[in-house]
């Protein structure tokens, strides 16, 4: 009845008038509406918001991009939205694009367990 709750992702917001420069690491999932420009390296999931920019390389679980990405992605699943931009190599086991979705680079197929540890 009072057993213990699972605990929960914690969820990191960078803005949309926010401008980060550096290596970024989070422990859980990261929502990104302001501009990045350095790495990411995130536990859980990465969201960038059509506001949102990235310069630099993302490790996580699950990459979805509404905004833009010039990088390198290593993830298990990259899901390009219809008015994201991703320009840069991606390594992932699944990748889907939608309509309106540019992706320009090229597409390794490699498990996120294999990439995650080369890092």
């Amino acid at each position: 009845m009072f057993g213990q709750k699972k605990p929960v992702n914690p969820l990191s917001f960078i803005a949309q008038e926010c401008h980060l420069t550096g290596k970024l690491m989070f422990s859980g999932d990261v929502l990104i509406a302001g501009h990045v420009s350095g790495d990411i390296q995130a536990q859980g999931n990465v969201t960038i918001e059509p506001s949102g920019t990235v310069e630099g390389d993302i490790l996580c679980r699950e990459l979805k991009i509404a905004g833009q990405l010039s990088g390198e992605a290593r993830c298990k699943k990259i899901t390009l939205h219809e008015q994201g931009v991703f320009e840069g190599d991606a390594f992932c086991e699944n990748i889907e694009i939608l309509d309106g979705g540019q992706f320009l680079g090229y597409r390794h197929r490699d498990p996120l367990s294999t990439t995650a540890t080369a890092q």
